[in-house]
């Protein structure tokens, strides 16, 4: 993967990286003009470097209005070392022995220093063809690994040879397996059983890798490198992350080269706010076609418009194309996000009368232009027997106490809000239930911003906490909710640990009444956001509290002092 990332970049300059590297190894990061002019390499060069490949090399603004320059990760510093030093003894006579020195050297140096380096150095003997598998170097770096086996460093040396061959120790312990005798003189069954407990579960190591690169300051420029390692054999990246750099409509068509390669095991690629435009989809469209592996794709914060929409498979007029997708091939989608659309009803409609929403898990539709009219279908998807829906998201939307009513959901749409807990409570509960409310399911309750009032938030408040988060921050709450409240935080059934009521007008009567419920043993808050009152709550019951929120209100001296 980093040789690829090299291929891509000026040779010249790379091989007086690959020196700066190789001299400065653990002892710099930061390289100044003095640096440079020890490998005779200019600021200007290395400037127009660093714009060409960011994923090499950065530059950066240092003190005094100087410019400096860093690697674009660790990583890469001991990759170029590593190569810069096998350059080197590749030249000179018995390279077998001199890399043994080098494990010598691993072997002795603590906290592992060079173990990153030393892996490099296998994958590179691995890769240029340098040593044969059968070379005495390896015989002996397994020798080692047994020697040392309950040490930190046989991990790093088997890591390292691991580089150099994926199935490296694992044919001998499966001997040992079978035969139940050492394949290698010298070592005792104690060793080989060890080892078996280290590598039992090694063969799934790799099945994961992810790769963030979110507002790294890349340019389109990276991109024939990345699609490179994207199409290589041994990249086992599963996972990139690109969003908010300016990656743009040229640097997407660069990257469905690597995308669209048999080689790809990506199954996500997130380029929200990379400056995409419809064009964009028109290459995408084509990488979807063509993987099957590929299952995440997050294009959000982009001007992609309803035609890119459509290409890609969103919007009013995109929603027809994306419906007609999903009816397609819906049973593999269980999360479906079209927040901040302006998908309104009428792509709304079109969206729910081919896909069934009841077989999502998640439906996120936050400010898509929603009204009441929106909501039937959502309603009747939660109350559907066999609905796996557990997780929705329509806030920002006008849906009011009748949409929200339809939905099943508010201070009047409270009483809907049982319905859908119940609905719930049914799915996971084998269509059984203790009490209506009995929602073991729904895990986090937000009704932040809504007008529900005293009457709205006490009518339920012991359903509402039979979840474990519940947010009732904005909903024009006074001290009379109160009493209800704390009823309910010392209830035996309640398993509230979060609840939020910022943005309401309790004041220090409405938290008195709070803290009877606090001081209960069956109080199981673990996070909060009239002071003697809270800390007399405090002191007779502080084994669940570990946050407290007490912002926006006006404590004083005295007050912080008692608390």
């Amino acid at each position: 993967m980093y040789t690829n990332l090299v291929k891509a970049s000026n040779p010249e300059t790379v091989a007086k990286l690959k020196i700066l590297a190789k001299l400065w190894m653990g002892e710099c990061e930061v390289f100044y003009d003095y640096h440079l002019s020890e490998i005779d390499l200019s600021v200007e060069e290395a400037s127009t470097f660093s714009k060409e490949c960011p994923l090499v090399l950065k530059e950066e603004n240092g003190l005094h209005n100087s410019t400096v320059f860093r690697f674009g990760h660790s990583s890469i510093l001991e990759f170029f070392a590593a190569s810069a030093e096998l350059d080197d003894i590749e030249t000179r006579f018995d390279p077998s022995r001199l890399c043994k020195c080098l494990v010598d050297t691993a072997l002795e140096s603590s906290m592992g220093k060079t173990d990153v380096f030393l892996r490099f150095i296998f994958g590179l003997l691995r890769e240029r063809g340098t040593l044969e598998p059968d070379d005495p170097l390896f015989v002996y770096t397994k020798k080692l690994i047994l020697e040392y086996i309950l040490s930190y460093q046989a991990v790093g040396l088997f890591h390292c040879l691991r580089e150099y061959d994926n199935q490296a120790l694992l044919n001998e312990v499966k001997f040992f397996l079978k035969y139940r005798f050492s394949p290698i003189s010298d070592f005792s069954q104690m060793h080989w059983t060890i080892m078996l407990q280290r590598t039992s579960n090694f063969e799934g190591i790799r099945d994961s890798f992810e790769m963030p690169a979110a507002i790294s300051n890349l340019t389109d420029k990276c991109c024939p490198a990345l699609a490179s390692i994207l199409s290589t054999k041994e990249s086992y990246l599963r996972e990139l992350d690109l969003g908010f750099n300016s990656i743009r409509d040229e640097g997407v068509r660069e990257l469905v080269e690597g995308l669209s390669d048999e080689n790809c095991r990506l199954k996500t690629i997130r380029l929200q706010g990379c400056g995409l435009t419809g064009h964009s989809c028109e290459d995408l469209a084509l990488v979807l076609r063509r993987s099957w592996k590929l299952r995440e794709l997050d294009l959000s914060m982009n001007e992609i418009g309803d035609d890119g929409t459509i290409t890609v498979q969103h919007e009013e007029k995109g929603c027809s194309c994306l419906a007609s997708a999903l009816q397609q091939n819906s049973g593999s989608l269980k999360v479906l996000d079209l927040s901040v659309n302006m998908v309104g009803d009428k792509g709304t409609k079109e969206l729910y009368i081919k896909c069934d929403i009841s077989q999502l898990t998640k439906l996120e539709m936050y400010h898509c232009g929603l009204t009441v009219l929106s909501c039937h279908n959502i309603g009747e998807a939660l109350k559907h027997e066999t609905s796996s829906l557990v997780e929705l998201n329509l806030s920002n939307n006008q849906l009011k106490d009748a949409g929200v009513s339809r939905c099943g959901i508010t201070g009047r749409a409270c009483v809907h809000l049982a319905t859908v807990l119940c609905s719930l409570s049914q799915l996971y509960k084998g269509l059984t239930q203790k009490t209506d409310w009995q929602a073991v399911e729904l895990r986090e309750l937000d009704l932040s911003m809504n007008c529900l009032g005293d009457q709205g938030v006490g009518r339920h408040n012991t359903r509402t906490l039979c979840c474990n988060v519940t947010c009732f921050a904005h909903c024009s709450l006074t001290d009379d909710c109160c009493a209800e409240l704390a009823s309910g935080l010392a209830s035996k059934e309640s398993i509230l640990s979060e609840l939020d009521l910022s943005g309401n007008d309790l004041q220090d009567k409405g938290v008195r009444k709070l803290c009877t419920g606090i001081r209960s043993p069956h109080c199981k808050l673990e996070k909060l956001s009239s002071i003697q009152f809270l800390c007399a709550a405090l002191k007779a019951n502080p084994q669940h509290l570990a946050e407290l929120h007490l912002m926006g209100n006006n404590l004083e001296n005295s007050g912080i002092k008692v608390l």
